[in-house]
């Protein structure tokens, strides 16, 4: 496998490198906030459309929002590679716009129905499975040879940034206390829906004004057909024994935590706590605000450690802070502990983009981050589906329990691969 050296001292930033990244940042950082709203707040829509609590239906709605990763994941990253990655960001942020503007329209026309917002949960994140693997793919064109490790860490500030005001924005806009006898309940949630479908207009604006490296294509009669590039992809994979290590454990990871993270958190809220959607809000937002200070922590400290061992770690740490959730009982003791959790995700999500950014070659940079997404979102699909089912069976404390030790076993044995584990 060829591996690409980065540079151990960075050149002076150029304005033309601090520009892109800068609207790169701000373009995710806003359409994220608008899908930090999303994720926050779809769950209890479904709730409100059926009125009544629903377990499956509610699972069944978040499993869509990764389902297309799974399925169409790995294509994805073939047309990345082969197209303009910057071109791939800008349709896939103006027909998300598009697509999720359809829920508020629905609901003001009073013919909105529940089945009908898995189905925008899935059309809209069918067009975001080229956006991610295009992001991260591009990232080292435009930081033109900065430290990575740093880019990577300042650059998902804006992920973290965006659920804090996301989930935020939930909390505030729909605290009951706000509104006396007249709460906004689901019409405030159509309006927060309408606000992510403007996000992704801004997004594409940003994006447009990306000048991003011309992209040398191959001429299309010499070039292998994109199905050939997906078999070369797989199969690649599977004989690098560093990146099949880092993407079973990746799947396995997300199985057991993603579920009570976006499922499992609502019903805590809701059936255990007793409280509604701004309080959910209010959660997710110290998630968010504890996964940008752990991404802060990495920038200064994270150089030191071997990216294989960061990632390794932190699916450790990322599985043990769900275990003391058993015991917890008040919704202040939950927000200490979704915020110690939050410090543990960068470890596994800034050192894993690192990590492959440093050790593969640009020109597959598309295909092996989409097959990241697909071990991340698909699974998280599949995780979000069990948990729905699962909550019929046991509690929500419970759950976040069994998944965090079994996340945690998850990061024990990734201490056996040895050559992620010796990854610089």
């Amino acid at each position: 496998m060829t591996e690409v050296a980065e540079p151990v001292d960075a050149p002076p930033a150029s304005p033309r490198r601090g520009r892109n990244l800068f609207l790169l940042w701000l373009a995710q950082f806003v359409s994220g906030t608008g899908d930090s709203a999303f994720s926050t707040c779809i769950g209890f829509l479904v709730i409100y459309l059926l009125g009544r609590d629903a377990g499956f239906e509610v699972g069944l709605t978040r499993m869509m929002d990764a389902l297309p990763f799974l399925l169409f994941g790995a294509y994805a990253g073939v047309l990345v590679d082969r197209f303009s990655r910057r071109g791939m960001m800008l349709v896939s942020d103006i027909v998300r716009a598009v697509v999720v503007g359809c829920v508020p329209v629905l609901f003001f026309a009073g013919v909105l129905q529940w089945w009908m917002l898995p189905v925008v949960a899935f059309a809209s994140y069918l067009f975001a499975t080229v956006f991610n693997p295009a992001r991260d793919a591009l990232i080292p064109d435009l930081a033109e040879g900065a430290n990575l490790l740093r880019v990577n860490s300042i650059f998902q500030t804006s992920q973290q940034l965006a659920v804090i005001l996301g989930a935020g924005l939930v909390g505030l806009f729909l605290w009951p206390e706000l509104y006396g006898s007249r709460p906004p309940g689901p019409t405030g949630i159509a309006w927060l829906l309408a606000a992510d479908a403007a996000s992704f207009v801004f997004s594409f604006v940003c994006i447009l004004l990306v000048r991003a490296p011309r992209k040398t294509l191959a001429e299309a009669d010499s070039r292998p057909s994109s199905l050939h590039e997906l078999r070369e992809s797989l199969a690649n994979a599977w004989k690098d024994r560093r990146l099949r290590a880092l993407l079973f454990l990746t799947a396995v990871d997300n199985f057991f935590i993603m579920g009570p993270a976006i499922v499992g958190g609502m019903f805590l809220i809701k059936s255990h706590l007793k409280l509604e959607t701004w309080a959910y809000g209010v959660f997710e937002a110290l998630l968010g605000l504890g996964w940008f200070v752990g991404t802060l922590l990495i920038a200064r400290f994270g150089t030191r450690i071997k990216t294989g061992r960061l990632v390794i770690f932190g699916m450790f740490m990322d599985g043990i802070t769900y275990v003391p959730f058993l015991w917890l009982e008040t919704f202040p003791q939950f927000l200490v502990a979704i915020f110690f959790h939050g410090l543990t995700i960068p470890l596994i999500t800034v050192g894993r983009t690192t990590l492959i950014q440093r050790h593969y070659p640009r020109e597959r940079l598309g295909r092996i981050f989409a097959l990241v997404t697909i071990t991340v979102q698909g699974f998280t699909a599949l995780s979000a589906l069990t948990t729905g089912l699962a909550l019929g069976w046991i509690g929500p404390r419970e759950l976040f329990f069994i998944g965090g030790a079994c996340g945690a076993v998850c990061g024990v044995v990734g201490l056996t691969f040895a050559k992620l584990r010796a990854t610089e």
